[in-house]
């Protein structure tokens, strides 16, 4: 294969995981559960337990970019030649579309706190906004495809019919 090919096929997996991230960011806005908010005279407060919608929010998004993630490196051990190319496409790919699957949650969630509270009246409940708080979640997308091409591609090498291991070679 030529340098131009390898180029062509990390550019594919690259773009290809980068649109999944809208589908994903869909996808977490749709399943997290948002803090809930209270508009007060002194401020803006929860209501009930926002130390675990934070942590929901995070979560979610990592299940949600794992799963992303191991669909798209089989699918890439599948139909991409280039193993390389195709490795270094899902690692940038993962970690491009969960840049677009966070930025699409959070434009589709509750507007941002300030502007969302000045318009209330003192009282009022509203959703807070969808937010990641530990940004390591980021990179659960790119760990869960590397891991999975690599699984992918170890078993679609084994059952090759040209493939021997140590113990063929020592009969």
């Amino acid at each position: 294969m030529t340098g131009r090919a390898h180029q062509r096929a990390a550019a594919l997996v690259t773009v290809l995981s980068s649109a999944v991230g809208v589908l994903l960011g869909l996808v977490w806005w749709l399943v997290t559960p948002l803090a809930r908010l209270e508009k007060r005279a002194d401020g803006v407060f929860g209501v009930g337990r926002q130390a675990e919608t934070a942590v929901a929010a995070d979560g979610w998004f990592a299940v949600c970019g794992l799963v992303a993630g191991v669909v798209v490196a089989l699918v890439a051990a599948f139909l991409v030649r280039e193993r390389l190319a195709a490795l270094v496409g899902l690692a940038v790919g993962g970690l491009i579309g969960s840049v677009v699957a966070w930025r699409v949650g959070a434009l589709l969630g509750p507007g941002p706190l300030q502007e969302t509270a000045e318009v209330l009246k003192v009282g009022e409940r509203f959703d807070g906004p969808l937010t990641i708080s530990a940004l390591g979640v980021l990179l659960a997308w790119s760990m869960a495809a590397v891991a999975a091409f690599f699984a992918a591609v170890a078993g679609l090498d084994a059952n090759r019919p040209d493939h021997t291991t140590a113990a063929d070679s020592n009969r």
